[in-house]
């Protein structure tokens, strides 16, 4: 179990993996990253990597967040960008 931050409330540093990180997995974490950086909010940028394909545990690896706090980005985000979408028009019919 990770240790808790001294005067923090209920907050745990992430521990450090057990195993060495894969070639692969360092090349996608990259590219995670070099894709993000121009982007300013953070749920824009999990909103962009969930869309081509990381998990929400390897979005939080490549940010430095918790899981928890990726599935919140990605909703607000979402929720973000359907208010950014023009509403669909209605089409008049002729009788």
């Amino acid at each position: 179990m990770a240790a808790k931050i001294k005067g923090g409330k209920g907050r745990k540093r992430s521990a450090a993996p057990a195993e060495p990180v894969s070639a692969h997995d360092k090349i996608a974490r990259l590219l995670g990253v070099l894709a993000t950086k121009d982007l300013q909010q953070v749920p824009e940028r999990v909103v962009l990597l969930r869309a081509v394909g990381f998990e929400v545990s390897e979005v939080a690896s490549i940010l430095g967040m918790t899981e928890n706090h990726v599935r919140v980005a990605a909703h607000q985000g979402r929720k973000k960008q359907k208010r950014k979408r023009p509403a669909a028009r209605k089409v008049q019919r002729k009788n």
